[in-house]
């Protein structure tokens, strides 16, 4: 049916919630105006939470939905239904609709390039998820990592506390500019920081039926807090605090820590009308790389005062999160944590006994892995989430995480969990990862799995050659979607991991050494992993304009096409290492590649990522022509590679 507009009727008393965000939406619905419009009606129905059924005939739009979220959803299915047509009509037909995991979220990371991002792009960011039926997002407001580029701690503080100064965390960025083509220095306060628009972002995401849960990192994934705070720090031996980790047992670091917790949520939680914090609780153990002193010293974040130390890690761990929780509960406030350290350390069971005894809210239990195997949740005891990944690291290069985001799912609905909330680091080059996490958490039964979204996903970018458009994602994730291949070695291409050595290594010379050696032989790895993206490429259709989006084939072309281009580089750089002469202009020609690289970088990545993503490149394309200077000059790369006569 070709229809001009949707005229929304007044909605039932129990489905308005979201009302003007349902004419919002309707009100994209847009083609001919010499065309009818086409009435849309609601009716309040017995229907479980979120679902809703949808009747579509020329006579109109009737929906029947049995909450307000299920009525904006049903909307939402009506513009997809439209845009997916592309003629400017609607079909005729009948829709059924509920979700299978009934949190559906994704957690956004305090890291490299969410610091950067305004008030404009969380909001399009929360426009893309919610279209996707997304109804969760976690938003990182502190956490810490260690030393990366520049020598200083990776900490990030997005939400300002009144009477802490001291935690607010600038930051500093060393990367390159495509307008002057230089190196430049940025110095900045996390934007969110600095804006102190939390609350707008909380208040923008309800609009669109979206629950905000902010996330507190600690006791690991803490160098900030306690070293600004060193009554509350762990101790070592002699007493003195750490800068890492947490006192668990003195009063005063126990009233630190309450007074800390409590200022947060009369700040952010309680005015924004907030019931959950996400208490991380993940990671909890020893570390190399937080101390600018001495970085190859381990660091631990288990405190040794005299009434900690006859305390085992897991038992830190539970004081540390009972503390915070005492406090959470009396502001009416529950928790959700990460799996991993309270099922490394056995404790999981004892922490969740000590949560009944006291009376407090029994917390959610988010079980993540980004890789193979899957972890088996246990959801006896608690609300239990199951957490995939849709992107990792969006400064290096893009992975597909559909086997991922699959495996999770499946462990997680067999094991009975309620919820789905995958981690991330916004950035529309995992346009795909994001849409296939909302494909299965919504519809994981008869979704097919990650090949049935491949499938569809490749209909809805290339609708005229989705086999082919098929054929090149398949082919592409022979390389994006091996996580050995990515994360151990692809990703190493860049300084990112190099960073975090402490000098025992030298970047790129050691990198490319390894790179050159003959058997096995790592160069060829490289090679196959260009020439296939690069096929991947030259095969995949024209796609489609895509509503809230890039469009997504330009933006799998662009990092398919830097991370082969990458690899190219790094192998030209290779054979120049191993030339008897080298001239001052081929060295110049390699450079000017790199430059050509970075270019490409900063044109097609958005605003709040590319200085990050920049920085990589440039960490790599400034140390060309040392680099070959040293590995010529020095002991030098092996000979020509030796080649196997059946590997070809």
């Amino acid at each position: 049916m070709r229809v001009s507009t949707l005229l929304v009727a007044e909605l039932d008393e129990g489905l308005r919630k979201y009302e003007d965000h349902i004419r919002r939406i309707a009100g994209l619905v847009s083609g001919d105006p010499s065309l009818p419009a086409l009435p849309v009606t609601f009716h309040r129905a017995g229907l479980r939470r979120e679902a809703y059924e949808i009747q579509l005939d020329e006579t109109g739009v009737r929906v029947s939905a049995g909450d307000s979220l299920g009525a904006l959803h049903a909307v939402r299915t009506v513009l997809d239904v439209w845009d997916w047509g592309g003629n400017g009509s609607l079909p005729e037909g009948e829709v059924a609709d509920w979700p299978t995991f009934a949190v559906r979220g994704v957690f956004v990371e305090s890291f490299a390039g969410t610091d950067r991002m305004s008030i404009e792009d969380w909001r399009q960011f929360l426009d893309r998820m919610s279209q996707l039926k997304i109804n969760t997002v976690g938003v990182s407001i502190y956490g810490c990592w260690d030393i990366r580029h520049d020598g200083s701690p990776s900490e990030y503080l997005f939400t300002p506390l009144p009477g802490y100064p001291q935690l607010e965390s600038p930051q500093h960025v060393t990367t390159w500019s495509a307008e002057t083509e230089r190196e430049v220095d940025l110095d900045y306060l996390p934007a969110m920081f600095a804006g102190r628009f939390f609350g707008e972002v909380v208040r923008y995401a309800e609009s669109l039926g979206v629950q905000i849960i902010p996330h507190l990192g600690g006791p690991g994934h803490s160098t900030l807090v306690p070293r600004a705070l060193p009554t509350l720090s762990a101790l070592d031996d002699e007493g003195a605090p750490t800068g890492y980790g947490y006192c668990v047992s003195r009063p005063e670091a126990r009233a630190e820590l309450a007074r800390l917790v409590r200022c947060l949520v009369a700040e952010h939680l309680r005015p924004n009308g907030l019931s959950r914090l996400h208490v991380a609780g993940d990671e909890y153990y020893p570390i190399r790389n937080v101390d600018p002193a001495d970085r190859r010293r381990v660091v631990s974040p288990y405190c040794r005062c005299v009434g900690c130390r006859s305390l085992s890690p897991g038992d830190m761990l539970i004081e540390y999160l009972l503390c915070v929780g005492e406090v959470l509960a009396g502001e009416g406030v529950a928790m959700v944590h990460w799996h991993d350290t309270l099922v490394r350390e056995g404790v999981l069971d004892r922490y969740l006994d000590a949560v009944e005894e006291r009376d407090l809210p029994v917390p959610v239990i988010a079980w993540w892995k980004y890789n193979d195997p899957a972890p088996r949740p246990n959801a006896d005891r608690a609300e239990t989430w199951c957490c995939p990944t849709t992107g990792l690291f969006p400064h290096l290069f893009q992975q597909d995480f559909s086997g991922n985001i699959e495996a999770v799912l499946r462990r997680g609905h067999d094991a009975g969990a309620q919820g789905a909330l995958a981690y991330s680091l916004p950035d529309p080059a995992d346009h795909a990862n994001y849409a296939c996490f909302a494909d299965l958490s919504w519809n994981l039964e008869h979704s097919g799995g990650a090949g049935g979204f491949q499938q569809r996903w490749a209909r809805y970018i290339a609708n005229d050659e989705h086999d082919v458009a098929l054929q090149a994602i398949r082919s592409a994730g022979s390389v994006t979607a091996s996580y050995p291949l990515m994360m151990y070695i692809v990703h190493h291409l860049l300084p990112y991991f190099s960073t975090a050595a402490a000098g025992s290594t030298q970047y790129p010379d050691d990198l490319l050494r390894s790179f050159a050696i003959i058997q096995p032989p790592m160069a060829d790895v490289l090679r196959q992993v260009a020439a296939t993206l690069q096929e991947a490429v030259s095969i995949m259709p024209e796609g489609r304009v895509v509503r809230f989006w890039p469009e997504p084939v330009t933006q799998w072309k662009a990092e398919s096409g830097r991370l082969a281009a990458t690899a190219d580089l790094f192998l030209a750089v290779i054979e120049a290492a191993r030339r008897p002469t080298l001239t001052s202009q081929e060295v110049e020609r390699l450079s000017a590649d790199g430059r050509e690289l970075l270019k490409t970088a900063a044109t097609t990545k958005p605003a709040y990522l590319a200085p990050l993503v920049v920085r990589e490149h440039w960490g790599f394309v400034r140390e060309i022509e040392t680099s070959l200077d040293r590995l010529r000059t020095g002991p030098g790369l092996q000979g020509e590679e030796q080649w196997h006569a059946w590997i070809v």
